[in-house]
């Protein structure tokens, strides 16, 4: 049995993680979405926002600004908490229950590129989002956020 597959294990049904997608837009109302590579263990090669879990004893603020840096490469600045919360259960994708707590965000300090465990990043209109598939529940984030 794989590290992955015993941690999935371990954790499935017993915790609920947070998780902090960002929510960023250009002044076209385009929507920054990041391609996850490949090999990443859950949605790989699938689009969505970029964020991320937070740490042990780490504010969710804090989480997001670091897992954009660590994803797309830019600093950002917190605009406003998202109006919804929004929960990801357990699925065959992903074997881990998270609570999504999006934040809008503006890019503050460099140019979005792939890093970490993304392959692309993309401005996207909100019309071509609507027929994609996301990863986690980020379609589920911008629909409840009016975005799509």
């Amino acid at each position: 049995m794989n590290l992955i597959n015993m941690l999935s294990n371990f954790f499935r049904n017993k915790y609920t993680f947070a998780s902090a997608p960002a929510i960023i837009l250009n002044f076209r109302g385009e929507i920054l979405l990041a391609k996850r590579k490949a090999n990443c263990v859950f949605y790989p090669s699938l689009w969505g926002l970029p964020g991320g879990m937070t740490e042990y004893d780490e504010k969710i603020e804090d989480a997001v600004i670091r897992e954009v840096k660590e994803e797309i490469g830019v600093k950002i600045k917190i605009i406003k908490r998202a109006r919804g919360i929004y929960e990801h259960l357990p699925n065959k994708e992903c074997p881990f229950h998270m609570i999504d707590i999006p934040y809008y965000a503006k890019i503050v300090k460099g140019t979005p590129e792939a890093k970490d465990e993304t392959q692309e990043v993309k401005w996207f209109k909100p019309k071509a989002i609507g027929k994609m598939k996301l990863a986690y529940e980020h379609k589920k984030v911008l629909k409840g956020e009016g975005l799509i």
